[in-house]
């Protein structure tokens, strides 16, 4: 009855409220804006001249009104009858507020090189993991595209900055680091991400800070009436790029040619089928080069291309097999998540969950998981607010994936099963060479999943004289499965009579921060915002491990029963750190316009030494707005800040124990028992420390034509000392190596970033984004040792610290600079002689002899050649809305100047070509057709070895969306708020000279993909 009497009261108290919708900087008419009343149910739309008429409770009701591309506004009506609505557009509001870790800061008063990423951009290009929505699209930000189903890919900010230890960067999640896999974070749950690139902006989490921080926001509940959210989408994945094997009669035409060039003392046609034979050789004359007598000349010739029985039989019954074909397939991918969000005057909450289902584009690639998350805000009291942040993921990639290069060797006159149709061939070219690529997919029984339960709690109390306090209290559990069984009828299987492994593992870690904040303003004058942080942690990991063999009687119960083996083994693997922190942080404002950032941080970690538990890391920055100043006087240039910043952040990204001498259990027998010693393998450093990365960074801010252009510069100088490497000890010191702080690795770059919106009417909106970067880094020093520096005569002029030659490190050097023998080609003909000085013959590459002395030797001959990572990188979105309803989105990446191996040029039959092995369709050299390019089949690539390098740089249209947003009042009828249809292409067009799978991956296939979706408000 009460229910009843409010909704009677609620009906007869409505009041029709007017007005028109604006764009805040043109003044033209927004058509298609949402208005809705703050706690109501229901909406309205403006018409082509931005007019409204809404139905309120009352006059003292608020609006919240949106519109695509726009700051959402609410708007108090107290008591108008009319409103005029002006909104502003999200890249023109400089009062946007960025994370910068434990707190926040408006745009305009950043200090640091801060970009963020709003992640709404991407609702229309379905991403499986966030490192999607950063590749390419952040300057500054280095990432390598996913090949496999799970989708991600590699992470690095501002360039490598570690040689030997972990140079991913840290992660932030709500507030709180983040140590797990970042596949187990939705990224449709995601609101914002934030990558904090310099020295003063990241030095709030010090010790872990020297690689950059990634911190990702999550949505959020706001006060009013529950809104659900759905969204899905279905897409198939292919590749971008086929590179097909030798089909049938390429496969026998290029035997006959390796084995023409192999055995040059045979006539040239003995390999020629005898119904091709040159005019005036018969096929009694062809036939008597063996002098083996037969009736059956194709048998000869069959038997001469060394084919096997079953292969002669499938090529005379006409059976060919597609391999290639056989493994790749349309794989089918699938995403659904809904989400509930709301909240009351004092209580907000988020809920969300989501299933993924993806298949690669090759059989056994998959990848599932379930992800859910709570997000729950509450104020208690006016001083006291209280919350929780969870999440859950089940993640399952227990699947085998069938290997491209069993495949791609292969023989076309092989096939998967025997003539029975039933039993799988293990080595379908009657040998041991080459395994069947469906035997471990078929027949490898996996079991592979973790599970991740991640929970902070928070409270927050307000206190006297603009003192807050906030403590964070994370926990997080994790637990994973890997298991692995190989039955008799794979081939590891049958050489051990069945074979097993258990693999299970689990983690927790909890951390507390205490953050004590104090903000106050002195008029308009001083701005004062200290941070304080006091943070301890510990993290926990176990590990047990089971193998067996020689399973009786049988070995049908696989990794079930792994106690039925006769050759059991396990081991176990304990981890255990702590840490703790304390960090201080002053964000000050003096008129608005000369900003100052001061951090400092102390962090100790257990991993490290006894002398050097302890480690600081202070930072400082810069700020000033010249475009505040009364002086500053031109029109055209809305704003102007530059900013400058430098500081001291850690990577302790290393073994927990490195700083001690660890034993080794070994195991011999003693008289006539079985006994166990121990020794110790590594030698303790109780000085082991942090390595340590002092950075510069300079940047500019600007706006244009009232900041329709708005963008940022940015130089940057790093130097990182004190390396963590892992230096190798000769046996008579007793261990086998250290953990060391060795060396310093520099590095510099240039990075720019611009918003601009081109044109902006009623019916059509264009923005563009572009960002360009570059990196460079250089090898300062290493080990410390000294060698001799001689003349052409041998004397001695002087000392150098000398190279790690067998990690191509090299000081006064980039990381990725390539050293390697420079290709001049092959050689030709009329260069045997030539070629005979270096044990080559025609048909082989040509190497260059830097000194001329007739011998290659690396240290004589090897020279610098390019680097391996790209040296300048490009990323152009541009998002257009037309139409009022329609939106279209394009970006194009280009990464420039770098190199990767391509040892298909060699033809030397390593990874293709040999016996009864087939290979990839590539040309090869010959002595009628003469190139300069590709070896001959089964070419001399020893003495020296080496490696070709190829330009693998592209320009590539990576992601493109169009979709479009249904009107209210088409939709209204079914109960929804909006309704979204899209399309998405990923990785459709790449421009490049690269000649192989693809340039991004390598020699390894991209997934090429195409989405339908549509997201759904209720």
């Amino acid at each position: 009855m009460v229910c009843c009497t409010m909704i009677g009261q609620q009906l007869w108290a409505q009041t029709a409220v007017s007005g028109r919708v604006t764009d805040a900087d043109t003044g033209e008419p927004l058509a298609g804006a949402t208005i809705s009343v703050v706690g109501a149910v229901g909406s309205v739309t403006t018409n082509d001249d931005g007019n409204f008429t809404a139905q309120t409770p009352s006059l003292s009701s608020r609006l919240q009104v949106s519109y695509v591309g726009y700051q959402t506004a609410i708007i108090d009506i107290n008591g108008r009858a009319y409103l005029s609505i002006a909104l502003t557009h999200e890249d023109e509001a400089l009062e946007e507020v960025v994370v910068v870790g434990y707190g926040t800061v408006k745009k305009s008063d950043l200090t640091g090189a801060i970009q963020r990423i709003d992640a709404s951009k991407f609702d229309t290009q379905p991403t499986t993991n966030a490192i999607e929505m950063l590749s390419g699209t952040v300057a500054g930000f280095n990432s390598n595209q996913g090949t496999t189903a799970s989708g991600g890919g590699t992470m690095e900010i501002r360039g490598q900055k570690s040689l030997a230890a972990n140079n991913n960067p840290l992660i932030v999640l709500d507030g709180v680091i983040y140590n797990r896999n970042i596949s187990d974070i939705n990224p449709n749950d995601i609101e914002s991400i934030d990558v904090l690139k310099d020295a003063s902006s990241a030095a709030v989490f010090g010790s872990r800070s020297a690689a950059g921080v990634i911190i990702i926001t999550t949505k959020r509940g706001k006060t009013g009436k529950p809104t659900i959210g759905i969204s899905s989408n279905t897409g198939v994945v292919g590749l971008t790029k086929h590179m097909k094997p030798l089909e049938p009669d390429d496969y026998l035409q290029a035997r006959a040619v390796m084995f023409t060039q192999r055995h040059t003392n045979r006539p040239s046609d003995y390999y020629t089928h005898p119904d091709k034979l040159p005019v005036g050789l018969s096929v009694e004359e062809w036939m008597n080069y063996d002098n083996t007598p037969t009736d059956d000349p194709e048998g000869m010739w069959l038997s001469r291309l060394v084919l096997s029985p079953k292969e002669q039989e499938n090529y005379r019954a006409g059976r060919i097999m597609d391999w290639y074909d056989a493994i790749f397939r349309n794989g089918v991918r699938q995403d659904y998540d809904v989400n509930v969000s709301g909240g009351a005057e004092n209580v907000r909450y988020y809920l969300s969950s989501g299933y993924t289902h993806n298949q690669g584009y090759s059989l056994g690639d998959e990848f599932k998981t379930f992800r859910s998350r709570v997000n729950v805000d509450a104020d208690l009291a006016s001083f006291l607010k209280v919350g929780v942040n969870a999440q859950f993921s089940n993640r399952d990639q227990g699947f085998q994936r069938i290997t491209l290069d069993q495949a791609v060797a292969q023989s076309p006159f092989t096939q998967i099963y025997d003539d029975d149709g039933v039993t799988m061939l293990m080595y379908p070219n009657d040998d041991a060479l080459v395994t069947n690529p469906f035997v471990y997919y078929t027949y490898r029984d996996l079991y592979n999943k973790t599970q991740m339960l991640y929970a902070t709690l928070f409270g927050e109390l307000r206190l006297p004289y603009g003192f807050s306090l906030r403590v964070n209290y994370l926990n997080n559990y994790s637990w994973a499965k890997d298991y692995m069984f190989d039955p008799i009828n794979t081939p590891n299987g049958m050489n051990n009579n069945g074979y097993g492994e258990r693999s299970s593992s689990s983690g927790y870690e909890w951390t507390i921060d205490n953050i004590l904040k104090w903000n106050k303003s002195y008029g308009n004058v001083h701005n004062f915002d200290f941070t304080f942080l006091f943070n301890v942690e510990k993290y926990q990991t176990w590990l047990d491990y089971l193998q067996n063999a020689q399973f009786e009687p049988n070995d049908l119960l696989s990794y079930h029963a792994l106690q039925s083996g006769l050759n059991p083994s396990l081991s176990n693997t304990d981890n255990y750190s702590t840490g703790n922190a304390l960090m201080a942080r002053l964000n000050y404002s003096l008129l608005d316009k000369y900003l100052l950032t001061l951090t400092w941080r102390r962090d100790g970690y257990s991993a490290f030494g006894q002398a050097n538990p302890y480690a600081h890391f202070p930072s400082a920055a810069l700020a000033w707005r010249i475009s505040e100043e009364q002086f500053f006087d031109i029109n055209w240039l809305s704003n102007l800040k530059i900013r400058a910043s430098m500081g001291v952040n850690g990577n302790r990204a290393s073994s927990p124990y490195a700083a001690l001498a660890r034993l080794t259990a070994n195991k011999y027998v003693y008289g006539n028992e079985l006994a166990t010693g121990v020794y110790a393998a590594n030698m303790a450093n109780s000085g082991l420390k942090w390595e340590r990365t002092q950075a510069l960074n300079f940047g500019l801010d600007f706006g244009l034509l009232d900041n329709r252009i708005n963008g940022s510069l940015d130089y940057y100088d790093m130097v990182t000392s004190d390396l963590l490497l892992t230096r190798t000890l000769p046996r008579i010191s007793g261990y086998s190596s250290v953990a060391a702080n060795l060396g310093e690795l520099g590095n510099k770059g240039f990075e720019f970033t611009a918003n601009s919106v081109n044109i902006n009417k009623t019916n059509f909106r264009w923005e563009s984004t572009l960002n360009f970067s570059f990196n460079r880094n250089k090898i300062e020093q290493l080990y410390g040792e000294m060698i001799d520096v001689l003349d052409d005569n041998g004397n001695v002029i002087g000392q150098r610290e000398a190279d790690d030659i067998t990690n191509s490190w090299f000081i006064g050097q980039s990381i990725d600079r390539v050293w390697d023998y420079e290709t001049l080609g092959v050689w030709q003909i009329d260069e045997a002689e030539q070629a005979m000085q270096f044990g080559k013959r025609p048909g082989d590459i040509k190497l260059r002899d830097v000194n001329g002395d007739g011998v290659l030797v690396p240290l004589d001959d090897k020279i610098f050649q390019g680097y391996s990572k790209p040296q300048y990188r490009l990323g152009f979105r541009n998002d257009i809305t037309f139409l009022k309803n329609f939106q279209f989105s394009a970006f194009i990446r280009a990464d420039l100047g770098f190199y990767r191996t391509n040892n298909l040029y060699k033809n030397d039959g390593t990874g293709g070509q040999w016996e009864r092995r087939n290979t990839y369709a590539t040309p090869y050299w010959t002595e009628e057709n003469g190139n300069n390019e590709w070896a001959r089949l089964i070419s001399n690539v020893s003495s020296p070895s080496f490696n070709i390098w190829r330009n693998s740089s592209f320009l590539r249209l990576q992601d493109v969306s169009l979709s479009y947003s249904f009107e209210s009042k088409a939709i209204e009828r079914f109960k929804l708020q909006n309704l979204r249809i899209y399309a998405s292409l990923r990785n459709y067009l790449t421009i490049t000279s690269w000649e192989h799978f693809d340039p991004e991956s390598g020699t390894s296939p991209m997934p090429k993909i195409v989405t339908f979706g549509l997201n759904v408000g209720l």
